[in-house]
């Protein structure tokens, strides 16, 4: 659908040396093609930064969905004029999922990902990535050579060319009507939490080496466990859906599961997301004494692969509802052993959440 023209990369930390505590920012200049042609008018972009394993160190706000025009949490609004756009990144700073300066250096060839929606064909990948080497040796020059006035003002002039491609100021088009929210149809299988009868199922499909998946674990499934959970209002299954770019995900998934044959699924998943940074086989191990597993049932489990073949059914009837990112729910009314809800994308705030049971949950007598 997209296609980038060129990066244009101006990072504080080179025009100002020596300030360590001046933002990274990466300015991004790029060109859209729509079926072909060039777009114009008001996209909305997500940005991500990776390593080439595909591991996610900052992006600019939650995942979109595949093909959905609905905007995920911390989409990026940018006029495109001809084509022509440009995106100003914060990578550190009070961010979510700030990157300093060091750790960006020490990141082994990093990309810059992108995705974007026009409002009506859908979210899409903007491009191939894009390699981000050179930023890391301008940055390691900065540091030898100090910015000369000459070298100062030819930033400023190139800030100036580019500002003269975008549209200047004036009424922002017309938002597009919001789109419907996408149903999906999954089966009630795995780990639950919560009374049996309870109204409303929200099946949750996770990765245990994804950032974002540990946001939503940290910050929001504790307060939907007290408000909603304690109360009988809502049951949580959790399924597995580790991406391929996480190569200790699944393992990990796997490890998850054996722990629920010793009823510490929950615990584990807490010992697990609190190492997700590091999922080695021995972390892995230590997450299982840490949950009071008895570690050679759990090893025999999990070195046997009893739950390879659920973990995989957990991802492929993800994928057969159209989910592929993570986190990603579903949440609706439970029939029987299946559920159809409207999809939820991303490690999105509680609001989000209270907003769609307060729409389903029958109203107070």
């Amino acid at each position: 659908m997209t296609l980038p023209l060129r990066l244009l990369l101006l990072c504080l930390a080179i025009c100002l040396p020596g300030r360590a505590q001046d933002p990274l920012v990466l300015r991004y200049a790029g060109h859209l093609r729509v079926h072909g042609a060039p777009f114009t008018g008001l996209g909305h972009f997500v940005f991500a930064l990776e390593n080439t394993r595909g591991e996610i160190f900052w992006s600019s706000g939650a995942f979109p969905y595949q093909g959905s025009v609905s905007n995920p949490a911390g989409a990026l609004q940018v006029p495109v004029q001809a084509g022509n756009y440009s995106a100003r990144l914060v990578l550190s700073g009070e961010t979510p999922s700030a990157v300093t300066t060091a750790e960006f250096r020490r990141l082994e060839q990093p990309r810059l990902r992108i995705w974007f929606n026009d409002g009506t064909n859908g979210w899409g990948r903007a491009g191939e990535d894009v390699a981000l080497n050179g930023v890391i040796a301008s940055l390691e020059e900065a540091d030898r050579r100090p910015m000369t006035t000459a070298q100062g003002d030819a930033l400023l002039q190139e800030l100036r060319s580019l500002r003269g491609v975008l549209p200047q100021p004036g009424p922002a088009p017309a938002a597009p009507a919001p789109a419907p929210p996408a149903l999906a149809t999954v089966t009630l299988s795995g780990p639950a939490l919560g009374r049996t009868n309870a109204p409303l199922v929200l099946v949750e499909f996770t990765d245990f080496q994804c950032p974002f998946c540990k946001r939503f674990h940290d910050e929001v499934f504790p307060q939907l466990v007290r408000k909603y959970v304690e109360s009988g209002q809502l049951r949580i299954f959790s399924r597995s859906l580790p991406l391929p770019f996480h190569p200790n995900a699944e393992p990990a998934a796997q490890a998850a599961l054996c722990a629920g044959e010793q009823d510490k699924y929950w615990a584990m998943r807490e010992k697990l997301f609190a190492t997700s940074e590091d999922l080695a086989a021995t972390n892995i191990v230590r997450a299982a004494a840490g949950a009071g597993l008895e570690l050679a049932k759990f090893q025999s489990c999990w070195g046997g692969k009893l739950f390879e073949a659920a973990v995989k059914n957990d991802a492929k009837e993800a994928g057969s509802v159209g989910i592929t990112g993570t986190p990603s729910f579903v949440l609706g009314k439970p029939q029987g052993d299946k559920l159809t809800g409207v999809i939820i994308v991303g490690a999105q705030a509680l609001p989000v959440f209270e907003a769609q049971i307060a729409e389903l949950l029958p109203p107070p007598k």
